[in-house]
């Protein structure tokens, strides 16, 4: 165990990497998911795909094109498709100019629950977990152990799957710099992850910035997805010295999260004010 601690913070470490200033993010509609790797950052040919299916994190997400429980391989578990859907293609997810890369992005201290949607040819040794502003570190296991409060802003991070000798590598949602950080996009790796949500009403008020990228600022009874590449190779066109190496389709479905805010106390408080409030309403309008 403390060897492998030693190694993930030392991961850490080697991930802090000088990055590009910060393009203006936003929500942006998903659509519908194709094979054609154009448009949104995340709407690439996945190499998981079996016969015509289309097995990018968009498509899983909204079920569209229909997916079948065979249509993407090595499922971990067999969980396709979802049910419910999370999300509808007149969803959003985060970008920038064009669909582009979003960037660094983290999410606002609350009160979270973490959720595994499933892997789609995810490596199972594969770790995931976030650290936040403060430089605390949770892994997998203590985010699925039950409701997490995070008092400062987090970001997703993820060990590298390939090439084998990078598996220490971590790759990390914040571009955030130094000693305890994890590096993001560089010169020659792409962002690691495609942010999304269903939330309704959920717009671009909710975004902020600092000099390490975006904030989710979290509001009550929002949910998020996330879906993570593991490939140290982020993205095809990049040339890889490992022989064990591979070009990645960033397809986003190696690991696929949910992150849902859980309202405080005082939220449901004023909310059971508000329904209250509701009911008076009605019942004056029964009378009269």
């Amino acid at each position: 165990m403390i060897r492998r601690t030693a190694r993930f913070v030392t991961g850490l470490a080697a991930a802090a990497a000088i990055t590009s200033p910060l393009a203006a993010q936003s929500w942006q509609a998903i659509g519908a998911p194709s094979n054609a790797n154009a448009g949104a950052y995340w709407n690439n040919k996945s190499d998981d795909n079996v016969g015509n299916a289309v097995c990018n994190v968009g498509a899983i997400l909204t079920n569209n094109p229909a997916l079948a429980p065979t249509d993407c391989s090595s499922q971990s578990p067999v969980f396709l498709p979802l049910n419910p859907i999370p999300l509808t293609t007149n969803n959003v997810f985060l970008g920038g100019m064009g669909g582009a890369n979003p960037g660094g992005f983290r999410f606002s201290a609350g009160l979270y629950n973490f959720g595994v949607l499933g892997r789609i040819a995810g490596i199972q040794s594969t770790a995931w977990g976030i650290i936040t502003d403060g430089g605390s570190v949770l892994n997998a296991a203590t985010l699925l152990s039950g409701p997490q409060q995070i008092t400062d802003n987090f970001a997703v991070w993820i060990t590298a799957a390939i090439p084998q000798n990078q598996q220490s590598v971590v790759y990390g949602s914040t571009q955030q710099t130094g000693t305890g950080a994890i590096g993001s996009r560089t010169a020659t790796t792409n962002q690691q992850f495609a942010v999304f949500t269903g939330a309704v009403g959920a717009g671009n008020a909710i975004l902020t910035s600092d000099a390490f990228g975006t904030i989710i600022n979290t509001s009550a009874v929002q949910t998020f997805f996330v879906g993570m590449e593991d490939n140290v190779n982020g993205g095809r066109g990049f040339s890889v010295m490992d022989p064990m190496a591979r070009m990645s389709d960033r397809d986003y479905n190696d690991i696929i999260v949910s992150v849902s805010a859980v309202p405080e106390p005082s939220t449901y408080a004023l909310m059971a004010t508000g329904f209250a409030g509701l009911g008076l309403v009605a019942r004056r309008r029964r009378r009269a």
